[in-house]
């Protein structure tokens, strides 16, 4: 008897679209497609598909992606990652605090790894934050919430005056509060650990913030930043193992950084179902994990 499952994704993103048709044509499967930037709710009358789902699985892009998850929680449907471990994921402060503990849980493991210094602020009220903000420079100031694109901003302060210059450019977040991380001076490149099940992938490309030092563009395209392999070392697998069972996670990314003058690594950001631009066959890799999820749980 077909698997009922309903993969809920924007569906004009290409390594989606390529998941979907290998898993459409998989016997034993009966897929529903939802996409959340286009299909709503009716909420007296779910579609049918969805209240009898054996299993959802969501790449999750707006409110609608978490409403969906809401559903499934609330009436039992099994989902790829719950509600929870998406909602502490998208708030970069519930993250910030699951991170610390993980690492003050598994300190001997992770020796060589550590998370900046960070805060929350907020900016509506200058003196007061100038004067917080003064002794703490250079700062990066983050959105709280990460899923909504259109929402979302990673700005770089390395002198008062550039605080002005945010509160310019986003007049709407003053009311809210920001997530703030110590700025690490680190040798230019970031590094994208991508984790599917058991298999861990790395890509590095130049850090967008040490782009926009070298070249203060008006605006950053990160997607057409330039990427390549890097090796994934033991230590890299360590702690990928560690943030998969510590924060429930299946499917998800996460940043490093290495400081010019440590021998470690600093992890900047972790998001959940990521878009894994840059890995070879990624395609494949990610269909066969789902396929084998789907049929054996």
């Amino acid at each position: 008897m077909s698997k009922k499952i309903v993969f809920s994704a924007r569906q004009n993103h290409e390594i989606i679209k390529a998941i979907i048709d290998n898993l459409s044509k998989e016997k034993g499967i009966d897929l529903f497609i939802h996409d959340p930037t286009k299909h709503f709710f009716y909420l007296s009358n779910v579609p049918r598909q969805i209240q009898e789902a054996d299993l959802i699985l969501v790449k999750v892009r707006n409110e609608c992606s978490v409403d969906l998850l809401h559903y499934a929680k609330i009436n039992n449907i099994p989902t790829l990652h719950n509600v929870d471990t998406v909602l502490m994921c998208k708030n970069k402060v519930a993250l910030d605090y699951a991170l610390r503990k993980i690492f003050k849980e598994n300190s001997n493991d992770l020796k060589n790894f550590s998370l900046p210094k960070a805060w929350t602020q907020n900016l509506r009220y200058n003196k007061n934050f100038d004067k917080w903000a003064k002794v703490k420079l250079p700062i990066v100031i983050k959105s709280h919430y990460q899923h909504d694109k259109w929402n979302r901003f990673t700005f770089l302060v390395r002198k008062l005056d550039e605080i002005n210059t945010f509160r310019n450019m986003y007049e709407k977040f003053l009311t809210y509060d920001v997530y703030i991380q110590k700025f690490i001076e680190c040798d230019g490149i970031e590094r994208k650990v991508y984790v599917v099940g058991d298999k861990v992938f790395g890509i590095q490309r130049e850090n967008p913030i040490y782009l926009f030092m070298r070249k203060n563009p008006n605006k950053i395209n990160v997607n057409k930043i330039e990427r390549s392999e890097f090796k994934i070392t033991d230590e890299i697998i360590r702690i990928s193992k560690i943030l998969s069972k510590g924060l429930n996670l299946k499917i998800f990314g996460f940043d490093l950084i290495k400081p010019i003058d440590q021998d470690r690594y600093y992890l900047v950001d972790l998001n959940d179902f990521p878009g894994f631009r840059g890995i070879d066959n990624i395609e494949k890799i990610l269909s066969d994990y789902l396929k084998n999820y789907i049929l054996n749980s």
